[in-house]
């Protein structure tokens, strides 16, 4: 048997001892992942058929409730600086239980070192018992946001790509995605959805389709089903939209002057044929918008945005990702533990703790957790964010290479990798 051969036989026997130990507890609907990643035959434009595999999964806890630890951990998305693991980091998983990990361009060099990157951090969330394989995400949309530049097909602008039409769109991103998956990566943080509705916008601009929602919409569900094709999971993004904003969240608060009735007829258009082509998450994001609520509160930390527009209007049963949380827009007005908290009240799932200060996202997921004893925040509503993020780390498991020991592949597995 050739080396490669020999690779390929414990990657998917380890791959196979991996699922095996996934817990029950997943919903008792869901049959049980596979090693091979099936990806369906593009269908044409026209049709704009869905991706095989619906993704959205109702939330089910299972007969054992989490406990505060883990169900907490599994909300938060670390990050860290530097292109090896830190202490904080291993903090993190280890003790706070946190489920997903959110990289950068600085915290690797190559696709080797991404992939070596991507296995250290299956064996962490292996040690620290959690309830799936940890979920490793990443920001690649293409054109000026891309964190991969080794190993990852390149993707144009999103505005760019749309001339190709909805069928390459998809392919374009399914090839895109494939690079993604080889590396240990599950989740994509794109594409994303949002409306140019505002030509003096520099925040959006080419990273959107277009202003047209009728022809966004469908662009949009193909990058959903190519990511979906490529074995990756995708996340709508900007929630409830930062095409027409005034101001960069980046660097301050941005505000929108949008009302209900517009919000509903342009925005939630792209939102909706995104969801309705079975996207995983969605991305809420800090922009005032007080024609969708009246307070002035952010999106991201308003309750009758996130919960009242994405859950409950436009019947979004997957997983609500906060944008990070260290942009200078909010860290101007909240500190991380109490922006955390509100992310939460609100209704987010997953929050990406956007920090390079282990002690600081140390802080803010114990904030939370005192908010839950206190009862200010409910248990219930812990659990089911909890599962609903679980059970997205179930679907889309990492890929068998990044659960074994590199040392054991043949050197030309690593070679052919970084020439992808």
């Amino acid at each position: 048997m050739s080396p490669v051969r020999r690779f390929l036989v414990r990657a998917a026997l380890a791959l196979l001892l991996v699922l095996s130990a996934l817990p029950s507890t997943l919903g008792p609907n869901r049959a049980a992942p596979t090693a091979r990643i099936v990806r369906p035959t593009p269908t044409p434009a026209a049709t704009a058929a869905p991706a095989a595999t619906p993704s959205v999964v109702q939330p089910d806890a299972g007969p054992t409730p989490l406990s505060l630890d883990v169900a907490v951990g599994q909300m938060m998305a670390a990050s860290f600086g530097g292109a090896s693991i830190t202490d904080g980091l291993r903090h993190l998983i280890l003790d706070q239980k946190v489920g997903t990990v959110l990289i950068f361009s600085d915290n690797f060099t190559d696709a080797t070192s991404l992939l070596r990157l991507t296995t250290q951090l299956q064996r962490l969330g292996r040690e620290a018992g959690l309830p799936a394989p940890l979920l490793v995400a990443v920001d690649e949309e293409g054109g000026r946001v891309m964190r991969i530049h080794d190993g990852v097909a390149a993707l144009p602008s999103e505005l760019e790509l749309g001339a190709r039409g909805p069928q390459g769109v998809r392919e374009a991103v399914a090839a895109m995605a494939s690079g993604l998956h080889g590396l240990g990566i599950q989740l994509d943080l794109a594409p994303v959805a949002d409306l140019r509705s505002n030509p003096a916008d520099a925040v959006i601009g080419d990273r959107s389709f277009g202003g047209d929602p009728g022809l966004v919409g469908p662009l949009v569900a193909a990058a959903v089903n190519g990511l979906h094709d490529g074995g990756v999971a995708a996340t709508l993004k900007h929630f409830p939209g930062l095409g027409g904003a005034a101001g960069d969240p980046h660097s301050a608060m941005p505000s929108d002057g949008e009302s209900l009735a517009r919000w509903a007829a342009t925005q939630a258009r792209s939102f909706a044929a995104g969801i309705d082509a079975g996207a995983d998450a969605v991305m809420t994001t800090a922009v005032v918008v007080p024609g969708l609520d009246p307070s002035g509160t952010p999106a991201l930390f308003s309750r009758t945005i996130v919960t009242g527009l994405l859950r409950d209007r436009l019947k979004f049963q997957g997983v609500i990702v906060t944008d990070g949380l260290g942009m200078g827009g909010i860290s101007a007005l909240y500190g991380l533990p109490d922006a955390t908290v509100a992310a939460v009240r609100a209704g987010n799932d997953l929050v990406l703790l956007n920090s390079a200060d282990a002690a600081y996202q140390a802080a803010a997921i114990e904030t939370v957790k005192q908010q839950v004893r206190s009862g200010a925040i409910a248990m219930e509503q812990v659990q089911a964010s909890a599962a609903r993020v679980i059970a997205l780390r179930a679907r889309w498991p990492a890929w068998a290479p990044s659960l074994v020991d590199l040392a054991a592949a043949p050197p030309t597995f690593e070679l052919a990798l970084s020439r992808r």
